[in-house]
């Protein structure tokens, strides 16, 4: 009995780690997440990467040659609609201006003397009027010659060609006038063009020239954006593109703040890229962040379908394998496996329309991944 006993005394241990073991993983309880199933909306979104976009923008430059003389604004700096925001150097604009008026002067001196020709070509032609008529009469009477009449009336016809001569003169000078006042006034509207406006309130989000440089016609100065309406520009998948609409409602986070923002589906794209095989859906924005920045990145979330009052569940709460999707669920105390029949999918919860009822509890493992033993008992992970 001695050797018995002692063989059985060093089993013991053995054989008492072993229950423990036993007991360990089958009796004692696994630590589970858990959450209780409820009823509730559940809506279906589409998702896009997006960048914040402005619907009004312009390359600000001038339609002259010139230097700059100042730049207004900054990068950053809000506009308002008619305000200046750069000059061109005004000393060569002046000096055109200063040369079209004298043009104009001297147009009007050349009228005062063209008025004087035209009174001392009148007098020369009544005094040959006059002296043709008296000539005629000593003719008829013999007392003058042929050829002193033949001269009284050239001298009449040369007078005649000569008044009509200096009003020709005087007709084209007006127009001249006109052509200089015209000139003058071109320039002095050059001078209005020299300064830099805004076309409307925005955003100074580029600036490219700083006084002192010399810009031609289409050289940009500044880069202005409207910010009374932007966009979040998103790329959706080509999968979606069936199921968005104008006027779809939807959120988006926009990187660096805090919140969401809501807006609506303003502008379906009809290409899609090749490449990603993505569609642009412009998203509007009624009430942008106030620092908020053009190109900013956004996630965007566009609500496609909604149902009220469902059973619902978690996304992380369900399981999927070859034979469908399923739930671990509490029965009883012990972990089971309930298969469940889905409906639409949303950001964070499904739809159940059938293998679970509100109030039921599902079962989660507290690793990412890993599976809960069938039948054992369970405890909520504190």
């Amino acid at each position: 009995m001695a050797p018995r006993l002692i063989g059985f005394l060093k089993l013991l241990p053995v054989l008492v780690l072993a229950a423990v073991l036993v007991r360990h993983r089958v009796f004692s309880p696994v630590e589970a997440r858990a959450h209780v199933i409820d009823r509730g909306p559940v809506v279906r979104e589409a998702f896009g990467r997006a960048t914040i976009e402005s619907r009004r923008e312009v390359q600000l430059g001038f339609d002259l040659v010139g230097r700059l003389s100042d730049v207004l604004v900054d990068e950053g700096d809000r506009v308002k609609l008619g305000q200046v925001v750069a000059h061109l150097s005004p000393e060569q604009l002046a000096a055109d201006v200063q040369a079209a008026s004298t043009g104009v002067t001297l147009a009007q001196a050349g009228i005062a003397r063209l008025d004087a020709d035209e009174k001392r070509a009148e007098a020369a032609l009544t005094f040959a009027e006059a002296e043709v008529e008296r000539t005629r009469k000593l003719a008829a009477s013999g007392a003058v010659t042929a050829r002193d009449l033949d001269l009284a009336e050239q001298q009449f016809k040369l007078a005649t060609a000569d008044l009509a001569r200096v009003r020709a003169a005087r007709i084209e000078g007006s127009k001249q006038i006109a052509v200089a006042a015209g000139a003058a006034g071109s320039k002095l509207a050059t001078i209005t063009r020299a300064a830099l406006v805004s076309p409307f309130d925005g955003l100074v989000i580029r600036r490219f020239r700083d006084p002192g440089d010399t810009v031609t016609v289409g050289t940009t100065v500044l880069r202005i954006v409207a910010t009374d309406r932007l966009w979040a520009r998103a790329a959706v998948d080509e999968t979606m593109l069936s199921s968005l609409k104008e006027g779809q409602t939807a959120t988006m986070a926009i990187y660096g703040e805090s919140g969401v923002a809501t807006g609506t589906v303003d502008r379906i794209g009809r290409e899609i890229d090749r490449q990603t095989h993505e569609v642009l859906v412009d998203v509007l924005l009624p009430a942008p962040p106030a620092n908020v920045a053009i190109g900013q990145r956004a996630d965007v979330w566009i609500a496609l379908e909604r149902r009220n009052d469902v059973v619902r569940v978690p996304l992380a709460w369900v399981q999927r394998d070859d034979q469908g999707s399923y739930c671990y669920v509490d029965r009883k105390g012990r972990i089971t496996r309930a298969a469940v029949r889905l409906g639409i999918v949303g950001r964070d919860l499904v739809e159940v329309l059938e293998g679970l009822a509100p109030g039921d509890t599902v079962l989660a493992s507290p690793a990412p991944g890993s599976v809960l033993p069938l039948g054992r008992l369970w405890r909520s992970l504190s």
